[in-house]
């Protein structure tokens, strides 16, 4: 097979680590998207990347609680450094819940989504043109929230057991900190090869893409996933508090 796709292989690499990718929606509309704004705390731990997935920070998982939109903070203030006002000051508050970045092996916090981008922006953010956010900096991100949404991931390296029986198994991630694109702001994480039947995994692995070129037996393939509905805040997972927010829609 002539390899165009996998990562590790010579003449391949078209597919490199770069997080969860949404594809197309479990309903088949390519066109579809459940996209929302979340909030990111001036003090998140953590730096921030397109294809990370993102969970509703709790008291164990992130900063709890949520931010208004910049569009509606006014003067900088000690509170707000980074954020750096901008707004008008004068709208109702529009609370975005916050969220954290999923930590691979996490059995217990609530899926938002995947992270798509970046926005609303402020000044200070425009001018300083990041592409990802780094550790405690406030930020407000695009998440896709559907839980039916399907996306393509890396797998670094072949399971032990044959992919074709793994199919319909769940799957958690990891990290490749060096994978991560400070430059592009791509996420570097690609999917844990030890797959298997465990409720509390994240994903549900659906099939190998079905790329022309990927080669589930080489190292470096690619493969299509979904969300686990048990862990999705869609799906049936307990109820998280969030304290502080106004109610959040789940439609």
């Amino acid at each position: 097979m002539v390899q165009i796709v996998n990562q590790t292989v010579l003449g391949g690499g078209f597919k490199h680590y770069s997080g969860l990718l949404p594809v197309i929606n479990g309903a088949g509309d390519p066109f579809h998207a459940s996209v929302r704004v979340f909030h990111i705390a001036a003090t998140n731990a953590a730096a921030m990347f397109r294809g990370d997935i993102a969970t509703f920070a709790d008291s164990t998982h992130g900063v709890q609680g949520g931010g208004d939109l910049p569009a509606n903070i006014s003067a900088p203030s000690a509170s707000v450094v980074i954020g750096n006002g901008g707004g008008s000051g004068l709208g109702n508050a529009s609370l975005a819940p916050n969220i954290a970045r999923w930590t691979p092996g996490d059995t217990t916090s609530i899926i938002a989504g995947v992270i798509v981008g970046w926005g609303p922006i402020t000044l200070f953010q425009a001018k300083n043109g990041f592409q990802f956010v780094p550790a405690t900096t406030e930020a407000w991100a695009f998440v896709e929230t559907d839980r039916e949404v399907e996306m393509q991931i890396t797998v670094p390296t072949v399971p032990g057991t044959a992919f074709n029986l793994l199919l319909n198994s769940g799957a958690d991630v990891q990290a490749n900190a060096g994978f991560q694109s400070t430059r592009f702001g791509i996420s570097g994480l690609s999917l844990n090869p030890a797959i298997a039947s465990t409720a509390t995994l994240p994903l549900r692995v659906l099939n190998s893409s079905e790329q022309i070129g990927n080669d589930p037996t080489s190292a470096g393939f690619v493969a299509k996933v979904m969300f686990n509905s048990a862990r999705h805040y869609k799906g049936n997972p307990s109820i998280t508090a969030v304290t502080g927010l106004a109610p959040f829609s789940a439609d």
